[in-house]
């Protein structure tokens, strides 16, 4: 054993008799560690510096003459520098080694040292445990010093930037810009994109780690490779891709329900209100629809869409009436992630940055509460909207086209909807005029439906004279909507579709009267007017808000009546599509 690789020479010497006072002075004046007592040149014993100030830690200063000093001894064993050899491993005891001539040279601790190597070994795990961080991580890791000195590099990394300086590496082109060198000028956390003078290229994240003063000590950086940058673009153009053929068959699908409608007019007021919608089309301004409900005002916004030059970006319709209050905000406006509980990873696009670019169709505008006409009007006025839960505002280009079967003027009397909101969507108001209001459409139409019914249920009906004198002097509150679903019924039936009262000279839908003829109970007779007059409401009104306010009941009741007679799938409610117009 050598005994050089073992030997402390931080030893002092205090002659005996001595006092814990006296070692205590010594071991303040000093920077020694061990104390050892000697009564001529024997050595009775040592004291260790950590042994006194474990006791002081338990006993007043001015009481330390009250401690035997033989209770803080270690015992101790003097040999020779040429004994060492023999020396014996013992942590209860000090070896103190001497020259040949007994002249002192320092102490052996054996308990000091199973403590070093204790912590040494610790060490030494700790740092094979980084090793392996740092060679198995699945990406590269470097770290630097606050002077942006380059002091370890993964295994994963080439090696040639270890011991270089990132300022230096930056200005000699080698990489750019340094990421590491951007979080050292600012302290903060930095990332971005570096390229190396071989043409790959990084995205480096970079986090300085600071002392307890603030002070940046390191700087560690990670490296995710091009290669698995560009993988993973390809993975998301290959998703976009898919998606975007979904989007267009979709589209495709949805589009055909318009083009596959021809618009069918005879009238001279349907005339004026297309050559309205052509002068409209071509330019961005907002445009307000206004008609009964079923008079076609979604069909006249889509003609706005396919005429101007937005026709091949997104045209997105909401029913404002169709969706609870709460929900609605955020299918206009979207959320972002962690908004609310439940709310989607990742957040949510609102129907308006989904139309960018496009067009969206606000109908029943009427329905939309005070709190979001606040929000759509400083979407009119500044273009941009504010996600739920979030804080940056998201520019847009979408034009607004909005329709209503309200008389707007007369609520914001009643102070239902803002005035200036008003002024903003009605640049260019479009009315359409009823059915009732003109009788030439009323006989193109419903040759036209019972063309369209004949074809769809491989049948041959065909309208006498006598009815279609009736179709001409039904007063159709229910519009185009009614008139369809009268003439889809008349050919399925295959029976007259209305009866004469003549004492009042008014049309009544057949059903109702052949029911009348078989003396049904009460209830039954009941219950047959009642659906019968839900079925109208049906075709008069887009939303059971609206049933429930033409019939004067609880909207509840409708709900309750339509889940009675089975007729909740029949509701025509508009809800929410998308639609993306492909080509011109």
């Amino acid at each position: 054993m050598r005994i050089d690789e073992y030997l402390i020479r931080d030893v002092f010497c205090i002659a005996w008799p001595a006092t814990v006072e006296i070692i205590y002075l010594e071991a303040i004046k000093t920077s020694y560690h061990w104390f050892l007592l000697n009564e001529g040149e024997e050595i009775i014993g040592c004291i260790k510096r950590e042994t006194l100030y474990d006791q002081l830690k338990t006993t007043d200063f001015t009481k330390l003459h009250s401690i035997a000093i033989k209770d803080l001894l270690t015992d101790v064993s003097v040999v020779t520098d040429e004994e060492s050899s023999q020396i014996n491993y013992d942590a209860n005891k000090v070896i103190v080694v001497t020259d040949s001539k007994g002249k002192i040279k320092g102490v052996i601790d054996w308990a000091f040292e199973k403590k070093i190597h204790e912590i040494v070994n610790e060490d030494e795990w700790f740092l094979k445990e980084m090793q392996t961080v740092f060679d198995e991580f699945y990406q590269s890791i470097f770290v630097t010093d606050e002077k942006g000195n380059v002091i370890r590099v993964s295994s994963h990394d080439d090696q040639p930037y270890l011991g270089k300086n990132v300022f230096e590496l930056e200005r000699e082109r080698a990489f750019y810009p340094s990421i590491s060198a951007k979080a050292i000028k600012s302290g903060k956390r930095e990332s971005g994109l570096q390229y190396t003078n071989t043409g790959e290229i990084f995205q480096i994240e970079s986090i300085p780690i600071k002392n307890d003063l603030g002070e940046i000590v390191r700087v560690v950086s990670i490296t995710k490779h091009s290669s698995e940058i560009k993988h993973l673009k390809k993975i998301q153009q290959e998703t976009k891709t898919l998606l975007d053929s979904y989007q267009r068959e979709v589209a495709r699908i949805k589009q055909e329900k318009y083009d596959n409608k021809p618009l069918i007019y005879k009238s001279k007021a349907m005339e004026d209100v297309f050559e309205l919608v052509k002068s409209v089309a071509s330019v961005d301004t907002s445009v307000l629809i206004l008609g009964e409900t079923g008079v076609g005002k979604q069909m006249i916004a889509n003609q706005v869409h396919l005429l101007s030059h937005r026709n091949d970006k997104p045209f997105v319709t909401i029913n404002c009436g169709a969706i609870p209050e709460n929900l609605l905000e955020s299918e206009l406006f979207g959320y972002e992630e962690g908004a609310f509980s439940g709310a989607r990873r990742g957040g949510k696009l609102g129907l308006f940055q989904i139309a960018d670019k496009g067009t969206i169709f606000l109908d029943e505008i009427g329905e939309l509460p005070i709190s979001l006409q606040v929000k759509l009007l400083r979407v009119l006025q500044e273009r941009v909207i504010l996600k739920i839960g979030g804080t940056k505002e998201h520019k847009i280009d979408v034009r607004i086209i909005a329709a209503t079967n309200k008389d707007l003027s007369q609520m914001i009397k009643n102070g239902s909807f803002r005035e200036d909101l008003y002024y903003r969507i009605n640049v260019v108001p479009i009315r359409i005029p009823p059915l009732r209001e003109r009788k030439g459409d009323i006989h193109a139409l419903s040759y036209y439906f019972l063309d369209k019914f004949n074809k769809k249920y491989e049948k041959n009906v065909v309208l006498s004279p006598r009815q279609l004198e009736q179709i001409l002097r039904y007063s159709w509150p229910g519009n185009v909507r009614e008139l369809e679903n009268a003439i889809e019924r008349f050919t399925v039936l295959e029976q007259p579709l209305f009866f004469e009262d003549q004492t009042t000279d008014s049309l009544y839908f057949y059903e109702l009267e052949k029911e009348e003829r078989k003396l049904p109970t009460l209830t039954k007779f009941v219950e047959t007017a009642e659906k019968e007059l839900i079925l109208k409401a049906m075709s008069r009104f887009s939303t059971t808000r609206e049933m429930a306010n033409g019939l004067g009941v609880n909207q509840s009741t409708i709900v309750r009546k339509l889940q009675k007679y089975g007729l909740r799938d029949n509701l025509q409610q508009k809800d929410i599509y998308i639609h993306n117009k492909i080509g011109n």
